[in-house]
């Protein structure tokens, strides 16, 4: 694995279009792009956060009726090549890793099936009530594990 100017270790498994199996498409906006014409690091996390959002959008209906939440506790994108409007963006979410109360978001950012762009979030799940880390479920586990990144 190469490691990203802050030394963080950007995972290559991130940029194939065919390890995902959930997709959600977002159009570039011009109020996405900064003064030089790029989208901005901003708009970046936005399409990784409707991604992720969308991936999680059952579990997270089912889970508050339960009482439990995801929060996200740790967020590192990887900016890989330029991107510029006008265009679009499929956003391609899998699973990376499952802990007892946690699990780590994979994500790659794809526009004419070329990699701009990776993510990987760290999800909590926590008690509504006490806020405090509580064990995913078996049932969600093996949802989760449905989408494991090769």
């Amino acid at each position: 694995m190469s490691a990203s100017p802050t030394g963080y270790p950007a995972n290559p498994a991130l940029r194939i279009h065919s390890h995902y199996r959930h997709f959600e498409r977002e159009r570039v906006r011009w109020s996405d792009t900064d003064q030089i014409g790029h989208v901005n690091n901003l708009a970046f996390a936005a399409y990784c956060e409707t991604g992720r959002s969308m991936f999680m959008n059952q579990v997270t209906m089912q889970n508050r009726a339960l009482g439990r939440l995801f929060v996200v506790s740790q967020l590192v994108v990887n900016f890989i090549e330029e991107l510029h409007w006008p265009a679009e963006v499929m956003v391609g979410t899998g699973v990376m890793q499952i802990g007892r109360t946690s699990y780590r978001v994979g994500q790659g950012l794809f526009a004419n099936d070329r990699c701009f762009g990776t993510a990987e979030s760290l999800l909590v799940q926590i008690d509504a009530e006490s806020r405090r880390p509580t064990p995913i479920s078996d049932e969600l586990r093996a949802w989760l594990e449905t989408y494991r990144i090769a």
